[in-house]
């Protein structure tokens, strides 16, 4: 049984990062074997076309060159075993990055499907009286099979859970989150048409051999401007910026529903959202690190530890911005207040206004206090600018060592 929201939370972003290490790790591989099933095929046909040539002419010389009926009749039957031989060459056609691309996409989808899975059992586990109201039909022999009342309520959950799953479609199991379980999807934030568009591109691949058909159009209003008969193909981009949509999609839906219920662990979950920023900022996923510390801005801190939090949230946002050129990054650095704050947020905040003078001295307070540590100068792209600055980070980084 699933022991809570952080646990799912845990599985989901741990199944994401090792879909995307196996792309990238396995992708340049597959790459360089498609290069050189091309470089293969080119070359055979080369030989093929080069032995075809050789042949008339040696059949020319033989014969005579003036014998123009009998040499076509006799290169006819050459051309014949050419094409047979040609037709060895589509063998060769390199297929391991579609395979490996495809692989990719469909586990994506799959681990997506897993979560929506794994949040509605969790929910039916947690508050099973929700289906106190449900009709449920049992035969007397399969109510003898359970030893308990709760084994039989647990098979019911399971069973609920799985026809939710089959027989809704995407669009209506959102709506079930929504309206039934009354978790918010974030639909100024996350962009559901684009995971919609994912999704029946999935589908194509598994079941229409990749080719699209009407279905498709109609159900995704065709943003890519496919026609029917086309064959779809998932490119680098194209899986990247799909990560990064179920990546969004799924941590907010998992935050919302970690905030409704597992009330009592609201701390756990605003310090991962700092993290996540954190981590996507080191990625470079801008546009993620806004929208989650966007979705961050609605929540009260209730003590200092979440203060503390969402103060790093708000910077982090910040910097993403700063990273973009983004003008907003004027209004969110108003909201920094650093009259009060620690020396660590006073750093930040220089940082992020393009204030370096006596940047040194504010970071060695917050290496005394121990809200900076080496590992953290290194990590925080925070500290990126003062790196790059080398008289300046080797005066900070004796700072660590004193």
């Amino acid at each position: 049984m699933i022991e809570s929201v952080e646990s799912i939370y845990n599985t989901y972003i741990s199944n994401l990062n090792s879909v995307n290490l196996y792309f990238n790790k396995f992708g340049k591989l597959a790459t360089n074997e498609d290069e050189n099933i091309s470089d293969t095929s080119s070359k055979f046909l080369f030989d093929t076309l080069d032995e075809y040539q050789s042949k008339i002419d040696k059949i020319k010389l033989e014969i005579g060159e003036d014998k123009e009926e009998e040499i076509i009749k006799i290169s006819h039957r050459h051309l014949r075993k050419v094409s047979q031989k040609l037709k060895k060459r589509t063998n060769l056609s390199p297929k391991n990055y579609e395979i490996l691309s495809n692989s990719s996409f469909l586990m994506l989808n799959n681990y997506f499907e897993y979560l929506l899975t794994d949040l509605l059992s969790y929910y039916y586990n947690k508050y099973s009286n929700s289906l106190n109201e449900k009709e449920f039909k049992f035969t007397l022999k399969e109510l003898s099979e359970y030893e308990s009342i709760q084994e039989a309520i647990k098979d019911l959950i399971i069973k609920e859970v799985e026809s939710l799953i089959l027989e809704k479609s995407f669009n209506d199991l959102l709506s079930h989150f929504e309206d039934k379980l009354k978790i918010s999807l974030e639909k100024d934030l996350i962009k559901w048409e684009n995971i919609i568009e994912i999704r029946e591109r999935r589908h194509l691949i598994v079941h229409n051999s990749s080719i699209v058909n009407k279905k498709y159009i109609v159900r995704t209003k065709n943003p890519y401007n496919f026609k029917i008969g086309d064959k779809i193909t998932i490119d680098k981009i194209y899986f990247l910026n799909s990560l990064k949509e179920f990546k969004l999609a799924g941590q907010l839906l998992l935050f919302n529903c970690w905030g409704n219920w597992d009330k009592d662990k609201i701390n756990e979950a605003i310090n991962e959202i700092m993290v996540q920023s954190f981590e996507d900022l080191k990625a470079k996923n801008y546009d993620i690190v806004s929208k989650t510390c966007k979705y961050a801005e609605i929540i009260i801190p209730k003590n200092s530890e979440q203060e503390d939090f969402l103060l790093r949230i708000k910077i982090n946002h910040a910097l993403a911005l700063k990273r973009t050129n983004d003008k907003k990054l004027t209004d969110v650095l108003k909201t920094i207040k650093v009259g009060t704050a620690t020396p660590i947020f006073k750093v930040a905040h220089k940082i992020l206004s393009n204030d370096l003078q006596d940047i040194e001295n504010e970071i060695k307070k917050a290496i005394i206090l121990e809200e900076l540590n080496q590992e953290q100068y290194l990590e925080w792209p925070l500290f990126d600018e003062i790196r790059n600055i080398v008289t300046l980070d080797e005066k900070i980084s004796s700072y660590f060592i004193e």
